[in-house]
């Protein structure tokens, strides 16, 4: 074989080595960061549950702490009227601290996520952690 055709197969077969190695380290760059954001994503919904779970047990508490304010009103003496709208007031105040927390909650979301939430009120979030 001519001398300067060895020296193109060698070249050519550097050049190839090179275009192997760049797509390898750029496919490993791509798939890291898809995985990144894959783990990321992960992290978040965790998160979310999280939150989410830790509200209904406060939910749950103030549920159990607004009946038994109506209990001890009425061990107390107080006539059945003052009862009735001291619990009326309770169970309106705690709708608006679980209207309050879902809006918080889906307000401290990046914009990008917020439409993808799959709740939009207490209910719907509660379902959702029931899951």
């Amino acid at each position: 074989m001519p001398f300067f055709l060895n020296e193109f197969i060698m070249e050519d077969e550097m050049l190839t080595n090179l275009l192997w190695f760049l797509s390898g380290a750029l496919i490993y760059k791509f798939l890291s960061y898809i995985f990144g954001i894959g783990t990321s994503i992960n992290l978040f919904t965790q998160t979310l549950m999280g939150s989410l779970f830790m509200a209904k047990k406060v939910d749950e508490q103030m549920l159990l702490l607004i009946e038994r304010q109506s209990d001890l009103s009425e061990k107390e003496g107080a006539n059945e009227e003052q009862v009735q709208n001291a619990e009326k007031l309770n169970v309106q105040t705690h709708e608006l601290w679980r209207i309050m927390i879902i809006n918080t909650i889906i307000s401290c979301c990046p914009r990008s996520i917020q439409s993808t939430l799959k709740f939009k009120d207490w209910k719907s979030a509660v379902k959702l952690l029931e899951k």
